[in-house]
């Protein structure tokens, strides 16, 4: 659920850091309508402004914190999915109960088949996003990795003081440790909707000779019992 308005706005003018603790910027304004529901948050990044939704921005007790773009995705289209499915099988029991009639049931199942498939573009979607931040993150260890050999070798060869040289380890020992976090974070949510895939949505046919208002239970054939017949006739 996104943040109030009275929320954020205790936030102007303060730095705000990403979910793996790494600087995002300064919030600058609350973008709101007449009712005070939040429209945007802008944020300035160095030279940068953005403007970011309002749902990214998390509140953890003390920890006021933004959610990368590719995981509020993420989480927005695995929460959706997932209900979709509980609609589902909560549509099929109910008909399957004779509760709900045909012609309702056919409409939900139309809604629902509609929504599934805006869902399935999102999932094919993001999950080529999470792809290819997971592509950069790899060459920014790549680059970090290679940065640190550098500076240990400049230090190690009194090229560099010992007060700079601890300083910048620290920079880079704590990028890494960021870019590791997000990287493994990338890998789970893959895994997650990689799961889902397997578990595809699929809405049942209406079944064929149902009543228009309600789905006649199987009845058991009643099988006409043998007659013998007497003969009256006399010798």
């Amino acid at each position: 659920m996104p943040l109030s308005q009275d929320v954020l706005v205790r936030y102007v003018g303060r730095k705000v850091k990403d979910v793996y603790g790494r600087d995002f910027g300064y919030v600058i304004h609350i973008y709101s309508e007449i009712d005070g529901q939040v429209t945007g948050v802008e944020v300035s990044s160095g030279t940068q402004f953005q403007t970011v939704e309002p749902s990214r921005f998390k509140l953890d007790g003390d920890s006021f914190y933004v959610l990368p773009e590719w995981k509020a995705e993420a989480l927005r289209v695995v929460g959706l999915l997932d209900k979709i499915r509980k609609r589902q099988k909560a549509l099929e029991e109910l008909y399957g109960k004779g509760e709900i009639t045909k012609s309702m049931y056919d409409d939900m199942k139309r809604k629902l088949d509609s929504e599934a498939i805006k869902l399935k573009e999102d999932h094919m979607k993001i999950r080529s996003k999470l792809k290819s931040r997971l592509n950069e993150i790899e060459d920014q260890l790549v680059q970090i990795d290679k940065a640190m050999t550098a500076v240990k070798v400049s230090y190690i060869a009194s090229e560099t003081p010992e007060e700079q040289y601890k300083s910048a380890v620290e920079v880079l020992r704590q990028g890494r440790e960021s870019f590791s976090l997000e990287r493994d974070d990338i890998k789970k949510t893959l895994d997650r909707l990689d799961s889902q895939d397997k578990e595809p949505i699929e809405i049942k046919p209406s079944p064929i000779g149902a009543s228009s208002d309600q789905k006649k239970e199987d009845q058991p054939i009643q099988v006409p019992m043998p007659v013998r017949v007497i003969n009256t006739n006399t010798l």
